[in-house]
């Protein structure tokens, strides 16, 4: 695994080369005048797919797709069928799911809610894919600590599936794609719209996602009975993992500075202040969930 600092020079180097590929583009010669329209169209076809909410798919598309997805995936995966992680896991999912469909009673029934735990212990992760399929790793458990903690973990992937991220990502990379290839036929420039289309449409669309479901899984959890103001001190135990240098292979760690801007993920310290600042919103939900536990 590359430690945070390799990747951050690594990333830079492949942006500066990248730039320097622009700048000799840029003074070839009269040639990128005559492509001056197609840069024009490219522009257009990258607002429009940087539109919010723009989803070329339908909502069974999503549980389609996902479904597939999901026995890919899990395949040939060490899958825990007993044990108290496993009982973690369905006990959280169960509060959630039903919290979400209270919450989201527009889409949320229609999905075919599932989680499974696979026991890999080197995977800080958890993922829900579109249509409701989730997976938790055994890895995630520890920065976790307890059942609040995994709450804001699996209320974040299941806000990912309500909000659609996963094929609002595949619409918007569609349209980058096909504007790419069909507006910019020299293969340098290509390459080079590729690059900017990515930067400029395809990561800040993905940071605004995984904040927004941070921002909708707060109200998940706290719907749920979890108290929302235990989501910032998760993010601060995954910033101290993450500083830590001893993370494991695969992890749902963000990045900061200049690594947030070449990632999918908002910095940890973003996602904290984020949170922290929806808090008040969230506590009437947590209030109101507690108050019907006492009732029973």
């Amino acid at each position: 695994m590359m430690t945070s600092s390799t990747w951050i020079v690594d990333a830079y180097s492949r942006l500066m080369k990248t730039m320097r590929r622009v700048y000799r583009l840029a003074v070839s010669g009269p040639s990128i005048c005559t492509s001056w329209l197609s840069w024009i169209g490219l522009s257009a076809a990258l607002m429009v797919a940087s539109c919010q909410n723009l989803n070329t798919y339908s909502v069974n598309d999503d549980i389609q797709l996902g479904t597939q997805a999901y026995g890919e995936v899990t395949k040939n995966q060490p899958i825990l069928t007993s044990g108290p992680e496993y009982e973690r896991v369905q006990r959280v999912t169960k509060r959630l799911t039903a919290s979400v469909l209270e919450l989201k009673p527009e889409i949320a029934p229609r999905f075919e809610w599932e989680v499974i735990v696979i026991d890999d212990i080197n995977t800080v992760n958890a993922f829900c894919l579109p249509g409701g399929k989730m997976a938790v790793y055994t890895g995630i458990l520890g920065p976790a600590q307890d059942d609040t903690g995994l709450a804001v973990v699996m209320g974040h992937e299941i806000a990912h599936a309500t909000e659609r991220h996963g094929t609002e990502r595949l619409t918007r990379n569609g349209l980058m794609g096909s504007a790419v290839a069909i507006l910019v036929e020299d293969e340098d420039y290509q390459e080079v719209a590729s690059v900017i289309a990515n930067l400029g449409v395809g990561m800040p669309w993905g940071r605004n996602d995984e904040l927004e479901a941070d921002f909708e899984g707060l109200f998940i959890m706290a719907n749920a009975g979890y108290d929302p103001r235990d989501a910032p001190r998760f993010w601060e135990r995954m910033s101290a993992v993450s500083g830590s240098g001893s993370g494991a292979g695969n992890t749902i760690l963000a990045a900061d500075s200049l690594e947030e801007f070449l990632s999918t993920h908002p910095s940890n310290q973003r996602r904290i202040d984020q949170l922290t600042a929806a808090i008040p919103a969230a506590m009437p939900l947590y209030e109101a969930a507690q108050s019907r536990n006492q009732e029973r």
